[in-house]
């Protein structure tokens, strides 16, 4: 079971509900604080566990999902990073059409053009009007398969055509993508279309696209038949060797031609008398229920400082990392749940400290994290050592509500009276169930979400950070009944 957390700002959030747990064991009670009575028969108190921390590196992002109302973002491009080193995005795609003839045929082709409609989100020195990007089309020579039925990750790969490519290699500058292409609509208004748009080599594409189309004349199938005949297309950076500080993200999904991906055939038919002064527009496009898509993302840390964390050996490390899937996360065991005192459990929070001169820009942090279980030997009952399962917290996983209530964000906290920046996780629930099952280690797999796929980045405090204030730690808040 592998976990996918899309952001809620792209997901509306519902409202949490009160929760309140009872169980039999050392009689520890979750209650919300706001039901505290106010007066003095109840106290509220703090209990503090160390954890130990690592980071590893998570390759297994789900990159093929399409989830209604959640725009499919595409990473394409090489970013460098001088503590997290290179990232390379490409993206696999098929398309689908509206007429399933050739209409070329007797046509003279004028030009064709592939467009990725940008996201308007670049991760990394976005501000940097200069930059440039080079990119290159291909096509595929294996077919995607249904959507419906295929999985694909951030470490799949497809063949593609090396030898006759689609395009030439174009380099565009990433900050031109805001006013890529402009569009008049038919009372003349001009309409901006972000977007990256790519010449395509007219011999290439039709010595693909002419046989797809000329199989649909006695088709049965027309719709899955030119999926089979035409395979897909790939976009992808012209030099993996030639990174840049910024990665653009492009859209697959959209409504018209020009706001979604689409390849755009321009032809005239060479009988009309006088000449055309304008041609005629065939579409292939995206379609999510029909095409197939996945996002390709690796990563080359091997001469960069987070490649020590990923392989340090290091029982509990000083320094932690993560990035949004694929890329680094981490890996965090919180042990003494046996040490608790007893008591009326509150909340129980895990707090993350990022350390001052490693995160200097704000805007390239994680959105949020999520945690995930990872079952021990005995805890949870019926979970194999090492397998993740899903924490008691974030039950019914049909529901948003649990997740709004575990938070995952950025926050600004008071730790010693000192302002510190921080994420926090609720995890009542889980430690509660540790509890009751005698259980003394809860172990945890906590990484980014998945609309970016492999943006953003933050450095922590690990467990054995030399300034215990950085140190990650649950703190409990429980409360006592006086006598």
């Amino acid at each position: 079971m592998k976990r996918h957390l899309f952001s809620l700002p792209l997901i509306i959030a519902a409202l949490v509900a009160a929760v309140i747990i009872q169980t039999g064991c050392r009689e520890n009670t979750l209650i919300r604080s706001k039901v505290l009575p106010a007066n003095d028969t109840v106290g509220l108190k703090t209990y503090s566990l160390p954890c130990i921390t690592h980071t590893y590196y998570d390759p297994f992002a789900i990159t093929s999902t399409d989830i209604g109302g959640i725009p499919i973002f595409q990473g394409v491009g090489v970013y460098t990073d001088p503590f997290f080193g290179t990232m390379t995005g490409s993206t696999y795609f098929n398309l689908t059409t509206n007429d399933y003839y050739n209409v070329f045929t007797d046509q003279t082709i004028d030009s064709a053009v592939l467009i990725l409609p940008y996201s308007g989100y670049t991760f990394g020195d976005s501000g940097n009007l200069a930059l440039t990007q080079a990119y290159q089309v291909f096509y595929m020579l294996d077919s995607l398969g249904d959507p419906n039925l295929v999985t694909y990750y951030a470490n799949s790969t497809k063949p593609v055509d090396f030898s006759n490519p689609l395009s030439d290699p174009t380099t565009i500058n990433l900050h031109g993508l805001l006013n890529q292409l402009n569009v008049f609509d038919t009372s003349g208004l001009a309409i901006n279309y972000p977007s990256l748009r790519i010449k395509l080599r007219l011999p290439a594409l039709m010595s693909h696209l002419n046989p797809a189309l000329n199989i649909l004349a006695t088709s049965s199938n027309p719709t899955q038949d030119f999926l089979n005949a035409f395979k897909g297309i790939c976009v992808m950076p012209a030099n993996a060797r030639q990174g840049t500080t910024a990665i653009p993200y492009f859209r697959l999904d959209g409504t018209n031609a020009y706001n979604q991906a689409n390849l755009l055939v321009y032809y005239h038919d060479p009988a009309t008398v006088p000449a055309q002064d304008t041609d005629y527009l065939e579409q292939y496009y995206f379609a999510p229920s029909i095409c197939s898509h996945f996002n390709s993302i690796t990563r080359s840390y091997s001469r960069y400082p987070v490649n020590n964390l990923l392989h340090s050996t290091t029982v509990n490390d000083s320094i932690i990392a993560m990035q949004n899937q694929p890329g680094a996360s981490l890996d965090v065991i919180i042990p003494g749940i046996k040490s608790l005192p007893v008591g009326v459990i509150n909340n129980a929070q895990l707090q993350i400290h990022l350390l001052p001169g490693y995160n200097l820009d704000t805007t390239l942090l994680p959105e949020r994290m999520y945690p995930i279980g990872i079952g021990g030997s005995t805890y949870p009952s019926g979970v194999g050592t090492g397998t993740e399962y899903n924490l008691a917290d974030r039950y019914p996983v049909t529901s948003l509500s649990p997740l709004a209530y575990m938070d995952g964000f950025f926050h600004v906290l008071n730790v010693n009276g000192i302002s510190q920046r921080a994420y926090t996780i609720n995890l009542p629930r889980e430690v509660l169930n540790s509890i009751a099952a005698k259980n003394d280690t809860i172990h945890l797999h906590i990484s980014g979400t998945q609309d970016y796929y492999g943006a953003f980045k933050m450095v922590a405090g690990g467990g054995t950070y030399a300034d215990t204030n950085y140190r990650p730690k649950l703190i409990v808040v429980y409360s006592k009944l006086n006598n």
